[in-house]
């Protein structure tokens, strides 16, 4: 019985396998947490092994950076939109205004329910539905044949995604078109799955009382950080925006604190220096203390609160992009030692304690609900802890003060 892969930890999800294999003996299905894995129809295989051989996560061509930069985009009402630097939505503009195509992540939410999926577009009105943070794995369904498609018609295809999605396109398109063929990765924490936000959202709609329409993991309104929104309309048909973060929303916690993820995300190939794309981009947290003289209040270039991406040039391919299609782009060299300082993915895959298996195994058995009342637990007997620490602080402080108010104060005797 032939298998793609041989444990979970060895596939990412992205259905390259489906892709290639000749008799459409291959299905993305979804297991218990809502994770897509291959599923062969025996009845249908040959036994060619192409699934295996095409499979770019375990046999991966990865880049030395060759050169590394602070970079942000000029362009200021793209640079609102984006989540950092707005260096994907620079580059994108200029293969779009070139009659090119640009392939990235779409969230879309049909009677309150999301997806997210990669999609292709050829104008520059659509190039908002790709910019942005979707911080769940997207859907790659259809998306080989259609870049494949445009690439035979001649046009330049950009596409960008998670490191083992890029490296799955340039393995299936192949030699042929990599003159055509542009790819950036991003900095990738881990994915997780679309089922999982999707209940998150349905919770969301029932606690709140509303269908969602819109969800942002980060807004520039509230300056670069990790600062988003949720919006929503009530029973009344009143458009309602709340402000959602991680100490507010339990996905958004869980996934910074690396708690669901799928199985390969903590074993990842692609989470080192190293780079499979032809740019890496990202955002350059700690660049006030790494690098504050690129910040405007002390003579450089950059305003902190607009965002400050980190760009990698790994390809010859990387730096005929950058320069074909990068002109909106003020960049300053950078050391990457800096970058990877805060970016940890630059160094190694994510971590994660026991509390994953209690959650996707809760999550299975109750719903998302189960989820939702750990993270509420936890943040109680998180603030109780700050409260405690600050109590302690105040002890301390006024243990100094009284020391200090009873010292004896010498005589001196004449």
């Amino acid at each position: 019985m032939e298998k793609v892969y041989k444990s979970k930890s060895e596939c990412c999800g992205c259905g390259a396998c489906e892709y290639v294999c000749p008799k459409s003996a291959i299905q993305m299905k979804e297991d218990k947490y809502g994770f897509n894995y291959p599923v062969i129809n025996q009845k249908k295989c040959i036994n060619c092994r192409l699934c295996q051989k095409e499979c770019a996560y375990n046999d991966n061509d990865t880049n030395k950076v060759k050169e590394s930069y602070a970079a942000v985009n000029q362009e200021k009402d793209v640079l609102k939109k984006s989540t950092s630097g707005g260096i994907f939505g620079a580059i994108a503009e200029e293969f779009l205004a070139n009659g090119d195509c640009v392939c990235g992540a779409e969230m879309i939410f049909k009677n309150s329910h999301a997806t997210v999926k990669h999609m292709i577009i050829e104008q520059k009105k659509d190039l908002n539905k790709l910019q942005g943070s979707k911080y769940v794995q997207s859907n790659m369904e259809d998306i080989f044949k259609n870049i494949k498609s445009k690439l035979k018609e001649g046009k330049k295809v950009l596409f960008s995604g998670t490191p083992c999605q890029v490296a799955a396109i340039k393995k299936c398109m192949g030699n042929n078109f990599k003159d055509r063929l542009f790819t950036i990765d991003i900095i990738c924490h881990g994915v997780p799955s679309l089922k999982l936000f999707d209940d998150y959202i349905q919770q969301q709609s029932t606690d709140k009382k509303m269908k969602i329409k819109e969800f942002r993991f980060r807004d520039k309104k509230f300056g670069w950080g990790l600062e988003g929104i949720i919006l929503g309309e009530n029973n009344k048909g009143k458009i309602i925006q709340e402000q959602i973060s991680p100490d507010n929303s339990s996905y958004y916690r869980f996934f910074l604190d690396g708690e669901i993820y799928r199985d390969c995300c903590y074993y990842c190939p692609f989470a080192q220096e190293k780079r499979v794309g032809d740019l890496t981009i990202g955002d350059y947290w700690g660049v006030e203390k790494y690098s504050s003289e690129f910040l405007r209040e002390n003579g450089g270039p950059f305003v902190k609160t607009e965002g400050i991406s980190c760009l990698f040039v790994n390809t010859v391919q990387g730096q005929k992009m950058l320069e074909d299609f990068g002109t909106s782009i003020l960049k300053e060299k950078v050391e990457i030692s800096k970058v990877k300082i805060i970016n940890t993915q630059l160094r190694e895959p994510a971590k994660h304690t026991k509390l994953r298996k209690k959650l996707l195994d809760g999550y299975t058995k109750k719903g998302y609900v189960y989820i939702e009342k750990i993270f509420v637990r936890n943040s109680k007997i998180l603030h109780v802890k700050r409260i405690i620490k600050e109590i302690i602080k105040k002890i301390i402080f006024w243990d100094k003060v009284k020391s200090i108010t009873n010292l004896s104060i010498p005589v001196i005797h004449k």
